[in-house]
């Protein structure tokens, strides 16, 4: 969700690099690849030095598990989570969809992929649930004081439920942001969480008033990739490059904060050292395997 703000959302930067990625080579997966199985539903449309393996942990929380999230299966939505590579990041890849190239007749399947460092949060398994509720409590608090009149006025009781509304929730997109999102810290905040914490994750605009190009596959929308987990790590959290964003009052003023240079922050507008997003869409040729839920 590009960041809460009742002023009109930031002009689309002039240009949009989209950052090169040094991925796996294909096929070839590491021994320590996790797989997940996502049903989700047709979309609409570093800090510090990186944990070896952080474990996932076990967090009590009132969200759909991936496997629930969404419709009846297929390619779409499969995110699968590999790393560290050599360069120290995890890499995400999620399928989104299969499309018939003419004239040829033959189909390809399209793709999101990010790299990402992960950071080290400083939480102790012990205090993890304690700082969840917390940032849930806070986040939800800076929701309401910003679109809380938004939200009434179109019959929905909370962003969840308009993202929801929109078929945004759980969409491959919104799965690939918050994967990736749980990859930043080392995987010891899951997905499952990112999604319910930010129900228009990964889309530019004005909460949910995306903009032109704010959501996948729109050139806008790789930046929110990055720059929106990094401003929820930053304002609810205070780790990585926008640590500074925690504690700052207004929070509706505070949108652009890493979108706009010379604020004394890492800009994402132009891409960020730590991230690689990339959309993408490769041939299935005759034999290939079937995505990895129903290899």
């Amino acid at each position: 969700m590009s960041k809460i703000s009742r002023n009109p959302p930031p002009q689309s930067p002039p240009s949009v690099s989209e950052p090169k990625t040094s991925a796996p080579a294909k096929n070839t997966v590491p021994a320590d690849v996790r797989t997940t199985n996502v049903s989700a539903p047709k979309p609409t449309d570093g800090f510090d030095t990186a944990p070896k393996r952080a474990s996932r942990q076990t967090v009590a929380l009132d969200t759909p598990t991936r496997q629930q999230v969404g419709g009846s299966g297929g390619a779409t939505g499969v995110a699968t989570v590999s790393g560290p590579g050599a360069d120290g990041k995890m890499t995400v890849r999620v399928e989104t969809n299969t499309q018939t190239l003419f004239p040829l007749g033959m189909q390809a399947r399209g793709y999101i992929e990010i790299r990402v460092k992960p950071l080290d949060l400083g939480i102790a398994p012990e205090q993890l649930q304690t700082e969840l509720a917390r940032a849930m409590a806070e986040k939800t608090a800076d929701d309401m004081s910003t679109y809380g009149a938004d939200l009434a006025a179109n019959g929905y009781k909370s962003l969840e439920e308009w993202a929801r509304a929109t078929g945004y929730y759980g969409s491959p997109s919104h799965i690939a942001w918050a994967e990736a999102a749980s990859a930043r810290t080392g995987g010891q905040i899951p997905a499952e969480y990112w999604m319910h914490f930010d129900p228009f994750g990964g889309t530019a605009g004005n909460g949910p008033h995306i903009l032109p190009t704010g959501e996948y596959p729109g050139a806008l929308s790789r930046i929110a990739m990055a720059h929106d987990t990094d401003w929820d790590l930053g304002r609810y959290f205070g780790a990585g490059p926008l640590a500074s964003l925690q504690g700052q009052p207004h929070p509706e003023n505070l949108g652009p904060v890493g979108l706009v240079p010379g604020q004394g922050v890492d800009t994402y507008s132009t891409g960020h050292a730590d991230w690689d997003v990339t959309y993408g869409s490769e041939v299935i040729l005759p034999g290939s395997p079937p995505p990895p839920q129903i290899a």
